[in-house]
Order: structure tokens, then C-alpha cells, then sequence
């Protein structure tokens, strides 16, 4: 599971660090000491779960988590034991209160790393549903225009500014959106995410490289937090 902690103090964060790093299936992004950045930084990259602060200057980790559109899982941290009911009010995983020892916070992990596994499940068997029935084309709305483009012929699709290029074998088509909405686009047993601008489809990669992709004429940059993921598709492709 991907995590951040979110926390305006040092000696919370590297607490919390040191649990993480002790257990295999949590794969911690960043620690962020400002919410307003993680809320940035939340906008661009989808998480499995976050470790939030609740009392933090000029936002609260309950303000932050209900500013997000897409709420990950979460598990709230505070020094203060009168805030339980509330984090359970917006279907918080768990509330460990400070000091947190490690044992209970395996005991919160492992509530989400259950949550997190039944909603993979549920999802691989909507993915498999969504397969069976795909069309093999897409229908991208670009101001006044609609195109109808087949999936097959996406090169690769580029985050640029408020919009998502998506870049075939004939044209650049610009549809505003996310990055985190593309998959709503194209399948994801058929693309893959390799940096946190750029998403590719697997069939149209000539080249791998360290630090890039060819995708036809194209070199395509492949993040280092992306990286295991590509080769991991690649190799079981």
C-alpha cells in the first residue's frame, strides 16, 4: 500500500517513518510538514492511505481530509483522545493517540491493509466485468469536437497544465482533466502509469531505458517512483 504522513511535527513524522519502514507492504511516498502541500501533492498522485495529524496550524488533518474529492483510507494521529468520534464520522480506518506505540499501530495497519485488499478484490472483479464488455474505442471530448479513437492507437497520454494529451498515431487531442483520470479512459491492463506526467501504452513501448521510454519516435522520462511497476508489467506482459 502507498502511504504519506502528514504532520507539523519532525518527531511525529520520523516515528512514524521508522514503524513504516519496518513493514514490507507499506510503500511510503512523502511526509509532508505543510497540509497544503500534501493537499497538492494528493491532487497529482493517488495513495492508498494516509497518516494524518489532526491538529495541525492553519488546516486540520479532519479539514484536509474532507477537502479531498477522492478520499484514500486514513488513519489520524493526535496527541488529544477526545477526537475519536469524530474521525469515526468520516469512516476513518482507526485514531492512534500519541505517544503511538508500534504495536498498535500494526494493529491500525493491518485494518487497512484488509479494507485495502476487499477493495483490490472488488476491483479486479469490476475491471474483469469492464473488459469483458469494452468497446474497442474511446470517445474524448475536446472543446465542441468529439473524436472517436481507438484504444489501439494511443501512443500515450500527457498531463499538460488543466489538460490530458492524448497522443495517437494520426493527432494530439487535448481533453481537460487529471492525470488520475485517465484510467477512466483507457484500461489499465492495457497502460501504465511511468511518471507522474505521462501514461503509456504497453504494446507501443519499443525501448526501455533507466530513466526512459521510446514509444515510437518519442522518449518518454519514467519516474524512479514508477519504475518497479513498469518493469513488474513489462516482464509479466
Amino acid at each position: 500500500m502507498t502511504c504519506i504522513i502528514i504532520d507539523d511535527e519532525p518527531n511525529a513524522i520520523d516515528v512514524l517513518k521508522r514503524y513504516v519502514a519496518q513493514l514490507p507492504f507499506l510503500n511510503l511516498r512523502q511526509t509532508f510538514r505543510n497540509p497544503v502541500k500534501a493537499i497538492s501533492f494528493l491532487q497529482e498522485e493517488d495513495i492508498d492511505l494516509l497518516f494524518v495529524d489532526i491538529n495541525m496550524p492553519n488546516l486540520t488533518g479532519m479539514q484536509l481530509v474532507k477537502s479531498l474529492p477522492k478520499r484514500p483510507m486514513v488513519i489520524f494521529t493526535t496527541a488529544y483522545s477526545d477526537y475519536a468520534v469524530v474521525s469515526y464520522d468520516i469512516d476513518a480506518v482507526d485514531y492512534l493517540v500519541k505517544p503511538i506505540e508500534f504495536e498498535r499501530f500494526i494493529k491500525a495497519v493491518n485494518k487497512a491493509s484488509e479494507l485495502f485488499e476487499l477493495k483490490s478484490n472488488q476491483l479486479t472483479a469490476t475491471r474483469q466485468r469492464d473488459t469483458e464488455h469494452a468497446t474497442d474505442y474511446v470517445l474524448l471530448k475536446s472543446g465542441m469536437l468529439t473524436y472517436k479513437v481507438n484504444i489501439a492507437d494511443i501512443l500515450f497520454i500527457e498531463k499538460e497544465e488543466n489538460y490530458l494529451a492524448f497522443k495517437t498515431t494520426e493527432k494530439k487531442i487535448l481533453v481537460r482533466g487529471n492525470i488520475t483520470d485517465v484510467f477512466q479512459y483507457v484500461p489499465g491492463e492495457l497502460f501504465c502509469r511511468v511518471h507522474k506526467s505521462f501514461v503509456v501504452a504497453l504494446k507501443h513501448i519499443n525501448t526501455i531505458e533507466v530513466h526512459q521510454v521510446a514509444v515510437g519516435v518519442y522518449k518518454i522520462p519514467v519516474g524512479s517512483l514508477y519504475r518497479d511497476e513498469l518493469m513488474h508489467r513489462v516482464s509479466n506482459g
